[in-house]
């Protein structure tokens, strides 16, 4: 689907009505693929303000990973994590996934999850972004 950035909202909502508690106890995952500049982390954000994030939510370049508090049915927690700097599931273990991943309260995004292929469960939800033809534009592909 073509959209502008303005329009990023309106997929963040479309997300966030797709999200439920998973009978299997472990945490939402969404994952965004995409190239640099493409719109994942203005999707985040987007998101987390669905989710009803109270806080400006920022890119975890050089963190990696942030969590915020969130009241969203029965999720209590929104972790966004950027992989772009990590290189492989051995780096990836640093954060301690299972404390998240097994979290059923928890809603967990990843960029660049192919950063840390083998090291995720399979996504409840994959989206990949691309450029458009016009810069305010961008391609979202629900895979």
């Amino acid at each position: 689907m073509k959209i502008t950035l303005d329009e990023l909202q309106n997929v963040a909502r479309d997300i966030a009505m797709r999200i439920a508690v998973k009978k299997d106890g472990m945490a939402f995952l969404i994952t965004l693929h995409g190239e640099l500049g493409a719109g994942k982390t203005t999707f985040v954000q987007a998101l987390a303000r669905e989710l009803g994030a109270g806080v400006p939510i920022k890119s975890p370049t050089f963190t990696l990973m942030k969590k915020y508090p969130i009241e969203f049915g029965e999720f209590m927690s929104f972790v966004h994590i950027d992989a772009y700097r990590l290189d492989g599931a051995a780096q990836f273990a640093a954060l301690r996934p299972e404390e998240f991943l097994q979290d059923p309260g928890a809603i967990v995004c990843v960029e660049w999850p192919e950063r840390v292929e083998g090291a995720l469960p399979k996504p409840d939800i994959a989206l990949s972004f691309a450029h458009g033809e016009k810069e305010n534009e961008r391609e979202v592909i629900f895979e």
